[in-house]
């Protein structure tokens, strides 16, 4: 059950207390008031009692009279009777103190005021020098707190019990939301600063070998012995330099995504379309290599349209680099003379597409690592071919951010099958 209020909150206690004394208070006045007010009355019934009996035992015949001025509320008489009562000292000028009558009990009533005003002040003073004195320890306790966070010390976010005799329940759950963020952030910059360096590292191995090569062809061209020699360093210079502009392309592209500099435009566009660009993109290494790319549709038509039919909201140049990147991957591993099959597969709520290479295959404990940025397998054959390892990464990235999904497994019989999977357009 939800809390109305916390009765452990400073304000209140001293809210409470004033509350109840000046209750009391008030209630003396009235009490002290109204026993004045009965006092009064009886005092002067008994002196109206007293000068009736005394005039009308000797005068009866002014029994009229004397009743005609006591329900008098003009007040007719009252000059005579003043000038008559100053002859023995009741004058006008006369004060309530001056009568003894009324003296003790405004002497009294003065007392109990005086009394009550004096206990509402020392119990404010007292409440308010514990509540400074409180504010004082959290004050303290709190500075000392930032002072851990501030030094990237946490330990006291396990600590809330203690956190909660300083504070009520809202301002010890703002401090701990407060402490557990500033906890993620830095977990959060120390992950980005190991990230940099690691990235920093391998940029630096990566450009390091075409870097070394291009120099070394720049430096054997200039102590060429003839044009024909000259010429041909000067290639593998061409050759090492496109190398160059690609990887640097590519880790461009990759810095531009994780910094969301490149924002993906899905937009309606037809998958046999994506799958077509792709596969023209890497149409020249595999007719090097004679290798065909078949795309077959592996679902049931239920209508007219078939899975590669269909339209889905994808960004057309993106994906078809990712899809390009994977079967670039499938024909650099793959023998010569060999078929990569693309299987297209039309489900509930995604496409599937299928990419099967007859490669060297990829060990099992290496599925989830080759889409992490510049891995590359242990395989010998993959150490042969020249490569950065950014490939496969960007592809992943690429197809997560649309919602979809990348993963591997062996084929039946010889290389892998990559299995891509992009969820259908509304």
């Amino acid at each position: 059950m939800k809390k109305i209020y916390d009765a452990s909150h400073p304000y209140l206690k001293i809210y409470f207390p004033l509350v109840g004394i000046y209750l009391l208070f008030t209630l003396s006045i009235g009490f002290v008031g109204f026993e004045f007010l009965n006092t009064q009355y009886t005092q002067e019934l008994r002196l109206l009692s007293n000068i009736a009996g005394a005039v009308l035992s000797e005068h009866p015949d002014l029994e009229e009279t004397l009743l005609d001025a006591i329900q008098d509320t003009e007040g007719k008489y009252t000059d005579q009777g003043l000038n008559i009562l100053s002859k023995y000292g009741y004058g006008s000028d006369l004060s309530m103190y001056d009568d003894i009558q009324y003296r003790d009990t405004l002497t009294e009533f003065l007392s109990l005021c005086f009394l009550f005003i004096f206990l509402s002040l020392f119990i404010i003073t007292v409440c308010f020098t514990l509540l400074d004195r409180k504010h004082n320890k959290q004050e303290k306790y709190l500075l000392t707190l930032l002072d851990h966070f501030l030094s990237e010390d946490y330990s006291s976010l396990e600590q809330r019990s203690e956190i909660h005799t300083f504070f009520d329940d809202a301002f010890t759950d703002a401090l701990l939301k407060l402490g557990h963020k500033l906890r993620l952030k830095t977990q959060m910059l120390s992950e980005e600063r190991d990230t940099t360096k690691t990235l920093v590292t391998d940029i630096s191995h990566q450009l390091k070998t075409p870097v070394s090569a291009l120099k070394n062809c720049l430096a054997m061209s200039m102590e060429a012995d003839s044009p024909i020699e000259r010429d041909a360093f000067l290639e593998r210079c061409s050759l090492q330099l496109t190398k160059l502009e690609a990887l640097m392309e590519n880790l461009i592209n990759i810095s531009r995504l994780e910094t969301s500099l490149i924002i993906l435009h899905q937009t309606k566009s037809a998958l046999s379309d994506i799958l077509l660009d792709a596969v023209n993109t890497v149409y020249v290494k595999a007719l090097q290599k004679t290798i065909t790319i078949e795309v077959l549709n592996t679902s049931e038509p239920k209508n007219e349209d078939s899975s590669s039919d269909l339209v889905l909201s994808l960004d057309r140049k993106w994906t078809t680099e990712a899809l390009a990147n994977i079967l670039d991957n499938a024909i650099k591993y793959s023998p010569a003379k060999s078929v990569i099959n693309v299987r297209l597969s039309k489900l509930y709520s995604y496409v599937r597409i299928e990419i099967e290479d007859a490669g060297i295959g990829i060990p099992k404990n290496e599925y989830n690592k080759i889409f992490k940025r510049f891995y590359r397998g242990q395989h010998p054959t993959v150490q042969q071919y020249e490569g950065s390892g950014v490939g496969l990464y960007l592809s992943r990235r690429i197809i997560e951010e649309q919602g979809g999904s990348i993963t591997v497994k062996p084929a039946v019989r010889q290389g892998s099958i990559f299995v891509v999977q992009l969820p259908l357009s509304g």
